[in-house]
């Protein structure tokens, strides 16, 4: 079954920009130098002539690839993009952190006792986390109080129920203790780790630029998620701080 390509309005269109450019302009060039180099006479120590030989090669592999891609193009429907979920075409604005840094880094940014445990809580056990602690330098600054309170956070949000908190290795202690929850606040300024994202399509992708591929580690991590969900890629964690329609990047 042939690879379905997601893309926006404005990314089809560069691609059909480019693969005309190539048919009228680049290959036609090339192919002249051909002629030239050919012209010269003994192909077999004719430099000139193998240069040339290699960027057509080069021109048609793209040319083909951009094909491929035109022909299992799905447009995505700029009507149907909303700021609910990540999805392509979609600007996310994040706190970036790496964990192996440590808590206090992290926590400078507005991420919790919380974010940082449930980031881990998506690889491993509480348990597994105290065996690896030597692997993962962070770990060492969490105390017992510390999952007390990542507990106590998480059934306060709802984000997940008693029974699925003990699934994950927190204790009865720990899920049952009262402890009076105080959201950290998010405070920019203090954070040198605020990134903001564009999700888009593969060949659309300039991570220099913010954007970045839906098939990427990150990009695909952070796709149908909502905002204050936190993700981690290897050791970087993400905390989303907003989602927002990109127009520019959908706009036909």
């Amino acid at each position: 079954m042939a690879k379905e390509y997601i893309m926006t309005a404005a990314g089809k269109r560069e691609l059909e920009e480019r693969l005309e450019h190539i048919k009228l302009v680049e290959m036609p060039a090339i192919v002249e130098e051909i002629a030239k180099a050919r012209a010269q006479g003994d192909l077999s120590e004719n430099a000139e002539y193998e240069i040339a030989r290699e960027e057509q090669a080069q021109l048609q592999n793209e040319l083909d690839a951009i094909k491929e891609k035109l022909m299992y193009a799905k447009v995505l429907d700029e009507r149907a993009i909303n700021d609910d979920v990540v999805s392509i075409g979609c600007a996310v604005e994040v706190i970036e952190a790496d964990v192996a840094e440590g808590l206090e880094a992290t926590e400078k940014c507005g991420l919790t006792h919380t974010d940082v445990i449930e980031g881990f809580l998506t690889r491993m056990s509480v348990i597994d986390m105290r065996t690896n602690r030597n692997k993962l330098a962070i770990l060492d600054e969490l105390t017992e109080y510390d999952y007390t309170l990542a507990a106590c956070e998480l059934l306060a949000s709802k984000r997940y129920k008693k029974e699925e908190l003990l699934d994950k290795g927190f204790t009865e202690e720990m899920v049952g203790a009262k402890v009076k929850v105080q959201k950290a606040k998010l405070d920019k300024s203090k954070c040198t780790g605020v990134r903001t994202y564009t999700i888009v399509g593969s060949h659309e992708a300039d991570a220099l630029n913010g954007r970045i591929s839906n098939e990427s580690k990150v990009g695909a991590a952070m796709l149908n998620k909502t905002e204050g969900d936190v993700v981690m890629v290897g050791d970087l964690q993400f905390k989303i701080v907003s989602i927002v329609v990109d127009r520019k990047a959908v706009k036909k």
